[in-house]
């Protein structure tokens, strides 16, 4: 009877060595390459100053199967078993964590972490705290306690620090739609980076300005610009002069893609009328300083460049048009050479609309689920 008991619980053990790893191979592959992998990327892109390519499934096999050997090499020298053995996982998960905390300030030269320091210390702590503990508590982790309790026991360790991990590793859906676009946009492929995050109502001033390129790069800035939000007028268009704002693309990115670059001092405004009426720049120059006009709602002026850049019989992108519509409602009196019946009913529909609710927070909810893609909607009611 004792032989069966005996053989049991070398059974379960087997089974739980079995069992945790696998709980975490799957975690540790998921994690880094179904929800950490722009991360994981823009960590190797850091150390490697983008002279290798990255392979996302690859590298998240490599370093699970790098933290099953260092998991290996803790418990040959602790002897973790029974209720505890899952322990041994902790300093691998600790790696997981220490890939995937961190922030924007990833690619800059100043860029450190305390995980460097941090990492070892707490290793080294809880293999020193862990030896310790095994003298004294040897003769518990030699008793045979019951195969349900140890796989339950076993498990519920595997559970605890998976939620550490998670909660230690970036979070942030802004910050990983920023580092989406941007590697969709160094591979050419502006759709898809057009798609990321297209559903949120949350915009970072770089995954603004990583939209408008893509949407320049594809001639399609007047079609699409108000179906993303807007929060930061013209300068949306551009990254923040501050480093730790900006990715892999900087203002010179930009620069390159109008085919000029400011004069020291010049204003932004001034440099995009420049380069449009000097001819200066490229083509995507005229979406720049036509879209940075809407954004600051200056319709006067993006009526005389619109005058000045298209003829009238020329079809003009959907936004131009509903800024044009919005410019003859407010300057009635004015000698208007362009219409669109089309766009002109759905104007009128919009202005109905908006009368039906007394209440502003409510109507300013309301026509922003139904006309919160038009540029009416952004001229009305974005502060």
């Amino acid at each position: 009877m004792s032989y069966y008991i005996s053989s049991l619980y070398k059974k379960t053990a087997r089974i739980m060595i079995v069992v945790c790893g696998l709980l975490f191979s799957i975690f540790s592959f998921v994690y880094l390459y179904v929800f950490q992998r722009e991360l994981l990327e823009a960590l190797h892109f850091s150390l490697a100053h983008g002279k290798t390519q990255f392979a996302p499934a690859t590298s998240a096999i490599v370093i699970t199967l790098i933290l099953l050997l260092l998991r290996w090499g803790v418990n040959s020298l602790l002897g973790l078993k029974g209720y505890v053995r899952a322990l041994s996982y902790f300093p691998s998960f600790l790696v997981l964590c220490a890939l995937t905390d961190i922030d924007r300030n990833v690619y800059t030269s100043a860029a450190h972490s305390d995980w460097l320091w941090l990492l070892p210390l707490l290793i080294m702590l809880f293999v020193g705290a862990a030896y310790i503990l095994r003298k004294v508590f040897r003769m518990q982790l030699n008793r045979e306690g019951s195969p349900m309790g140890v796989v339950n026991g076993n498990i519920l360790i595997m559970l605890l620090f998976s939620l550490m991990t998670v909660f230690c590793g970036n979070t942030d859906r802004t910050f990983h739609h920023e580092l989406q676009a941007e590697h969709y946009l160094r591979h050419d492929d502006f759709d898809k980076a057009l798609r990321v995050g297209e559903k949120s109502l949350k915009s970072s001033r770089t995954l603004t300005a990583l939209r408008a390129m893509a949407m320049a790069h594809t001639n399609t800035m007047g079609d699409r610009l108000f179906d993303y939000p807007q929060y930061y007028g013209s300068e949306g268009l551009f990254f923040a002069d501050d480093s730790l704002e900006t990715l892999r693309y900087t203002n010179d990115s930009i620069y390159y893609l109008l085919g000029a670059r400011p004069y020291a001092g010049e204003e932004r405004m001034t440099f995009l009328r420049n380069i449009c009426y000097k001819g200066t720049g490229k083509y995507t120059a005229l979406d720049y300083y036509l879209s940075a006009l809407l954004l600051d709602k200056k319709l006067d002026e993006f009526m005389e460049a619109a005058n000045d850049f298209f003829a009238p019989e020329d079809t003009l992108p959907r936004f131009y048009r509903e800024a044009m519509v919005l410019y003859q409602a407010i300057h009635a009196d004015s000698v208007f050479c362009r219409t669109d019946s089309v766009c002109m009913k759905r104007f009128l529909e919009y202005r109905e609309k908006e009368k039906e609710y007394t209440d502003g927070r409510e109507r300013e909810n309301w026509m922003r689920r139904h006309y919160g893609d038009t540029y009416w909607w952004y001229f009305d009611y974005r502060k």
